[in-house]
């Protein structure tokens, strides 16, 4: 057990914390920059492309093709998302909606699950053109509902949590090293990363049970490419770690409850499909597109993308010999070359979660384990004990081993052997039109997977 810190390392911690913070407010033309920090990366303007990356060599072929299908594509679906959803004249929380007929599309059953017309449903799928994409993410969010409900003000967690989060270190750390190859994020101290270290450092004492981990500056930093403000995106990250649909903060707790329940269904998904599963990243403008369907229906795209993600790439990845081969093709050859347009991703997508879900293996509704358990506020001088600090970051760095041994235990040689000697049989891609509910009650479906009727369908059965 850690012993409790010494008056001298806790005024030296405050004394630290207060100079980080500073820095921040001071900005990037701040003087005395610090001995050991980097310089910025430097690029010309040829080297950005259409969502704000840089690429030191030019930008790639397909990166500029997978531009000109967005933006075609973009041209002929946004008259069609204008008259689905009538654009109100009003917004922010004094308005029920940004849009007039938000109702028409989205709405909650009797068990408080969001449920889509099927027009919606199919087009969130062909991908919410960038019009529309943050609008349409804040409603399925419910960002008003949740500043509502909020017992504190954000601007007063973030006073707090700037004189008291132990997490202002760590922060300030993953900041300088998140998306430094994006125009928003580039130069360091600028007003994005400012509010970027913002959101972080008052999710930390917002939300105790988490705190601050690693990874979680990414997925705000995301968040900040489309969201208006800082308040903003603070309760979106709020809503995805605590609403049951997505209920992120599982993955960020210690002992990562939701990590293992899905490594329990992926297992569960080889022996019906695959396998083997594997999940990670994949192009920026593949990305959004998926995260297009997490926003809306939650954590059964997660484990269906994955299912998707070996669908796709089953041939080649059979032919990989190594953890290194395996971490390398993942790593750096799917995201610059996925190989399938995004269209054809979100097709398999949608084929798979069809498949799953006549398996009865959707996922259901996040466990009270992977859910917030200590209230969302604060007290005056609070402090979180040390030894609580100490455990979120040792449960943390054991993550990285567990999923090696995961990895190695997958990929072990008889397992590629017999399925090489089947001739891959049980990984060909296959291909199907039933992705999308299409109203049909012919299926079977469990209690938590609940039948669409003929006009909506339900979040789980999206």
């Amino acid at each position: 057990m850690a012993s409790s810190p010494t008056a001298a390392e806790l005024a030296a911690a405050d004394a630290e914390r207060r100079e980080i913070v500073a820095r921040y407010d001071a900005g990037p033309n701040r003087t005395g920059r610090e001995q050991d920090e980097a310089p910025d990366p430097e690029y010309s303007p040829n080297q950005l492309d259409h969502f704000g990356f840089y690429h030191r060599s030019g930008i790639p072929a397909e990166v500029l093709a997978a531009e000109d299908r967005i933006k075609q594509a973009d041209g002929k679906r946004e008259a069609k998302w204008r008259k689905m959803l009538a654009p109100s004249n009003q917004a922010g929380a004094g308005a029920a909606s940004r849009f007039s007929r938000w109702h028409k599309v989205c709405s909650k059953n009797a068990a408080g699950e969001l449920t889509f017309s099927l027009k919606f449903a199919r087009r969130v799928y062909k991908g919410i053109p960038e019009k529309y994409r943050y609008p349409v993410w804040y409603e399925l969010l419910c960002i008003d509902d949740a500043r509502k409900q909020s017992p504190v003000a954000y601007s007063e967690v973030l006073q707090f949590a700037r004189l008291r989060s132990p997490d202002v270190r760590q922060i300030d750390l993953d900041v300088n090293r998140t998306y430094r190859n994006t125009d928003f994020y580039r130069v360091r101290y600028n007003p994005r990363q400012r509010v970027l270290f913002n959101v972080l450092v008052a999710y930390s004492m917002y939300n105790i049970d988490v705190g601050y981990c690693q990874g979680m500056s990414q997925l705000a930093a995301f968040l900040l490419l489309y969201f208006n403000d800082e308040e903003e995106t603070f309760f979106a990250l709020s809503q995805l770690f605590t609403d049951k649909r997505h209920a992120m903060h599982g993955l960020f707790i210690p002992s990562f409850p939701k990590l293992y329940r899905y490594i329990e269904l992926y297992q569960q998904c080889l022996k019906k499909f695959l396998s083997r599963v594997f999940l990670d990243c994949v192009p920026f403008s593949l990305a959004i597109r998926i995260w297009d369907v997490f926003m809306a229906i939650g954590e059964p795209a997660v484990v269906g993308m994955a299912f998707n993600l070996m669908r796709l790439h089953s041939r080649r990845i059979l032919r990989l010999r190594s953890d290194e081969d395996l971490l390398h093709y993942f790593g750096q050859v799917l995201p610059s070359d996925y190989s399938f347009s995004e269209d054809e991703v979100l097709d398999g997508l949608r084929d798979c979660l069809a498949d799953m879900r006549a398996a009865s293996l959707l996922p259901g509704l996040s466990r009270e384990a992977e859910l917030p358990r200590t209230p969302f506020s604060f007290e005056p001088g609070h402090r979180l004990d040390d030894s609580v600090v100490e455990q979120r970051r040792a449960s943390q760095n054991n993550v990285e081993s567990m999923m090696r041994r995961s990895l190695q235990r997958r990929l072990s040689p008889s397992a590629v052997a017999a399925a090489s000697a089947n001739g891959g049989n049980d990984l060909v891609v296959s291909t199907g039109s039933n992705g999308v509910a299409t109203g049909d009650q012919s299926e079977t479906a469990s209690a938590q997977q609940p039948v669409a009727t003929d006009s909506t369908v339900v979040v789980t059965a999206f």
